[in-house]
C-alpha cells in the first residue's frame, strides 16, 4: 500500500485519519486530456468526411453549400443591375431588345433575380425564352423585372413604371406563395437567438469544425422558431404564408390585386398569372393557391394553375424529405431548379401558343439557333465572341471566385445561350497545360438541364472530341481549369456544332 500511494502524483493530498485524499491526480488529468483529444479528433472527421462527403453527395445541406451559393450569388451581384424596378441584366449587357421583335414582360421576385443558380439562363423566364426559340419563335424578346422578396404589390409599383417605357405586348404574373405580403404579418427570426457558450466561442467552433457548427446552429434555429412563433414574435415560414392569406393581410391583397386589374386594363396590354410551385407538392401549394387565384379572376386576368399538370407529369412529391429537396437549386436553396424551371416554361409555352399565337408570329423550326455564349463564373471572366465559333477570355489569376460546387475541383464556367450538340471543344493559350474540361447537357427525353458534369477525355492540342454517344446532345454548360506558365492569361475557345443537327 505504501508503494502504491508513493506513485499516486497530483496537484495536492490531504491527510484524513488513516486516508490520504489527492486533488486532481495527475493521472486523472492525463486521461481526461486524452479523452478530450479522442472526442475532438471523432467530431474532427465526423465534420470533415462524414458530413463532407455527405455534402458532396447532394444528401444534405451544410455549411459548404453555403459558402458555395454564397460565392455564386456574390458573382451574380457583380453580374447584374442594382437597380430594383430595373429590366434584368447581366455581364454588363441588357436584355436583348432586338428592333422589330415582340415582347413578354414577366413580373416576379427572386424567381426573376435569380439566387445561386449556377446559370441565370436557369431562370424560369429565360427558360421560357428557349423554350420559345426551340419551337421556332425567334422574333419573341422575354424580358423580366423583379428582386428577392418583392410581393405582388411592390411588383405593380415597379409595373406602373415599366409598362409605359417597355410598351410590353403581353405581362405575366408569376405567383410565388409569399406574394401576398401586405407587410402585415410577421415572421419569426433570431432575436432569441444567444449562443449558450459566447459569440467568441461561436467563431472559433465554426473555423474549427464549420460543418457541424452549422448543423447545430440550423436546428437550434428552427427550434427556436418553433419555440417562438406567434402574433409577438412572428410565425414559422410555412405558418407565415398560409397566415397571408387570413384577416386584414388577405384584404389588403385582394385590393392590390384589384390594382393590377385596372392596370392592366388602362394600358390595354394583355396578361395572364402562371403559378410557380418549387416542386410538385399538392399538400404544400393547394392550400396556398385555393384562395388567392379566384382573386386574379375576379380582376379579369386569366389564371394558368400549373400545380395538377406539375404533379401529372412528375408525380406528388412529399412536403419534405429527399423527394423535395431534389427540386431546388441544390440542398441547401429551395428556389426552383433547372427541372423545375423548365416546366414552368413550357407550361408558360403551351399558354402562349393556345392563347396567344398572333403574339407568337409566324414559326420556323428550321432556322438555325446562334452560336453564343451569354453568362459565366467567375464574374471577371469577360467573355467576348471573336468569331463565328470562337470566343476569348481572361482566366483568372486565383481561384477563390472560381466555380466549386462541394466535392468537385475548381472551375471556370460559360453556358451558352441555347444549348447546342456540339462536336467538340478547343481551348488554347501562352502556353497552357494540364487542361480539365467538363460539360453539362440537356436530358435526352425532357429537355432540362441535367446538371450532371461529364468529364472529357484527354485533348489532343487543346482539343476535345465529345464522344459519339454526347454529340446528339445539347450542351448546356462547359466547365474547365488549366494551368498557365505566362502571365498572359488570354484563352481562346472554339466550340464546333455539330453539322445539321435537329436534336435536344
Amino acid at each position: 500500500m505504501s508503494a502504491s500511494r508513493k506513485s499516486i502524483r497530483s496537484l495536492a493530498s490531504f491527510r484524513l485519519g488513516r486516508r490520504t485524499l489527492y486533488f486532481v491526480p495527475l493521472r486523472g488529468i492525463a486521461y481526461a486530456a486524452a479523452s478530450i483529444a479522442i472526442v475532438f479528433l471523432i467530431l474532427l472527421c465526423l465534420d470533415r468526411f462524414v458530413l463532407g462527403s455527405l455534402e458532396a453527395g447532394g444528401w444534405t445541406a451544410g455549411e459548404r453549400w453555403a459558402r458555395h451559393n454564397r460565392l455564386v450569388e456574390e458573382n451574380h451581384r457583380h453580374k447584374t443591375t442594382t437597380n430594383e424596378c430595373q429590366l434584368r441584366e447581366w455581364n454588363g449587357q441588357p436584355v436583348s431588345l432586338a428592333e422589330g421583335h415582340r415582347k413578354i414582360l414577366v413580373m416576379g421576385d427572386s424567381f426573376v433575380w435569380g439566387p445561386p443558380y449556377v446559370t441565370l439562363n436557369h431562370l424560369w423566364w429565360r427558360q421560357l425564352a428557349i423554350e420559345l426559340e426551340r419551337r421556332g419563335y425567334h422574333d419573341v424578346d422575354v424580358l423580366a423585372a423583379g428582386h428577392p422578396g418583392w410581393s405582388t404589390h411592390r411588383q405593380l409599383d415597379c409595373a406602373k413604371e415599366l409598362i409605359p417605357a417597355v410598351k410590353p405586348d403581353l405581362i405575366i404574373w408569376g405567383y410565388v406563395t409569399n406574394d401576398p405580403d401586405e407587410k402585415l404579418v410577421s415572421q419569426v427570426f433570431d432575436t432569441q437567438d444567444r449562443f449558450p457558450l459566447g459569440q467568441r466561442a461561436r467563431v472559433a467552433l465554426r473555423r474549427i469544425v464549420p460543418s457541424l457548427m452549422f448543423k447545430f446552429e440550423w436546428l437550434r434555429s428552427e427550434k427556436l422558431a418553433l419555440q417562438y412563433s406567434g402574433p409577438e414574435y412572428g410565425y414559422t415560414y410555412p405558418k407565415w404564408e398560409l397566415m397571408l392569406l387570413e384577416g386584414e393581410n388577405f384584404a389588403r391583397y385582394q385590393q392590390t390585386v384589384s390594382e393590377v386589374g385596372d392596370l392592366v386594363r388602362q394600358s390595354h396590354t394583355p396578361s395572364f398569372l402562371l403559378t410557380l410551385p418549387s416542386w410538385p407538392c399538392r399538400e404544400n401549394f393547394q392550400p396556398r393557391y385555393a384562395p388567392v387565384l379566384p382573386l386574379w379572376e375576379a380582376a379579369d386576368i386569366p389564371v394558368d394553375d400549373t400545380l395538377e399538370e406539375f404533379i401529372a407529369r412528375y408525380g406528388n412529391a412529399p412536403e419534405t424529405g429527399p423527394r423535395a429537396i431534389e427540386w431546388g437549386i441544390d440542398p441547401a436553396d429551395a428556389h426552383p431548379g433547372p427541372k423545375a424551371t423548365h416546366f414552368h416554361a413550357v407550361m408558360a409555352a403551351d399558354y402562349l401558343e393556345a392563347h396567344f399565337p398572333q403574339l407568337l408570329g409566324p414559326k420556323d423550326e428550321s432556322r438555325p439557333h446562334e452560336l453564343a455564349i451569354n453568362d459565366w463564373l467567375p464574374f471577371d471572366l469577360n467573355v467576348r465572341q471573336t468569331g463565328e465559333q470562337s470566343f476569348e477570355l481572361e482566366y483568372p489569376a486565383s481561384e477563390e471566385r472560381m466555380f466549386q460546387p462541394p466535392g468537385e475541383p475548381a472551375t471556370v464556367l460559360v453556358a451558352l445561350r441555347f444549348p447546342l450538340p456540339l462536336e467538340s471543344i478547343e481551348l488554347k493559350g501562352n502556353p497552357i497545360h494540364n487542361v480539365r474540361l467538363w460539360i453539362s447537357m440537356l436530358h435526352k427525353s425532357d429537355p432540362y438541364d441535367e446538371l450532371r458534369w461529364y468529364e472529357q477525355q484527354t485533348a489532343v492540342a487543346g482539343r476535345f472530341v465529345l464522344p459519339r454517344e454526347l454529340t446528339g446532345r445539347s450542351v448546356a454548360e462547359i466547365r474547365f481549369r488549366a494551368d498557365l506558365e505566362s502571365s498572359n492569361r488570354l484563352l481562346n475557345l472554339t466550340l464546333t456544332p455539330v453539322v445539321a443537327s435537329s436534336g435536344n
